[in-house]
């Protein structure tokens, strides 16, 4: 029985001793870049629309290692000076990329920062390229239900006038998405009438033509006996 409650008492205390240490957020999304793993996310997480962020990038040299040094949980195998030699920039939908400047993070090796503001809600791509260690990197990190989160909008109070202006902002390029879909089906649906109507056409012309012939009506005379 004693057992048993100290195995049950091993177990509790783990999950919460994982469950307090600070880490790499589940919003993020880790990858293997060759003898690297990248892990990129928003700075900020939840991302709102409108309030500053950034690009928040973690770099291991192989599988990130975490150990304990002055009382901070800090990476054991960070990769040191990348923002020497890697660029980054962040686009939204159709509108050109933005050029960041990524900058390391005070007391953690490792991980970097680039600053920025997302103004609109929705998805966001952040593209690192460059080089480590004569390696190439050329990576793109899109938010997403899979990866990490798109910025939102956030509820403002009392009303503002920006915030209407974003609320709007974010149904006018819903409905130009719905619109862009409706266009896309319209399109469709006319050329697929064209070709229907150009079909029936070729069908029609080609179709022999039925000659009737009149016979003259008999004369009178010739039904006479």
């Amino acid at each position: 029985m004693k057992n048993k409650r100290a195995k049950i008492f091993i177990i509790l205390a783990v999950a919460l001793v994982i469950a307090v240490m600070p880490g790499i957020a589940s919003a993020h999304e880790l990858r293997v870049v060759g003898n690297y793993n990248f892990v990129v996310g928003f700075l900020n997480e939840p991302a709102y629309a409108g309030q500053q962020n950034g690009l928040d990038l973690t770099i291991c040299d192989g599988v990130c290692k975490y150990v304990v040094k002055d009382g901070s949980r800090v990476l054991e195998n960070p990769v040191l000076d990348a923002e020497k030699s890697l660029k980054a920039e962040v686009s939204m939908g159709s509108n050109a990329p933005l050029v960041l400047t990524i900058a390391t993070r005070y007391g953690m090796p490792g991980k970097y920062a680039a600053y920025f503001l997302p103004s609109t809600v929705g998805a966001y791509t952040y593209h690192i390229y460059g080089e480590l260690s004569g390696s190439k990197i050329d990576e793109k990190f899109t938010s997403g239900p899979k990866t990490f989160g798109e910025a939102q909008l956030l509820n403002a109070y009392p009303a503002s006038v920006d915030a209407d202006m974003m609320a709007i902002h974010t149904q006018i390029k819903d409905a130009k998405d719905s619109a862009s879909t409706a266009t896309y089906f319209g399109i469709a649906g006319i050329a697929f009438g064209v070709i229907a109507l150009g079909v029936a056409l070729t069908i029609i012309l080609r179709k022999p033509k039925v000659v009737v012939k009149e016979t003259e009506p008999e004369k009178v005379s010739s039904l006479k006996g």
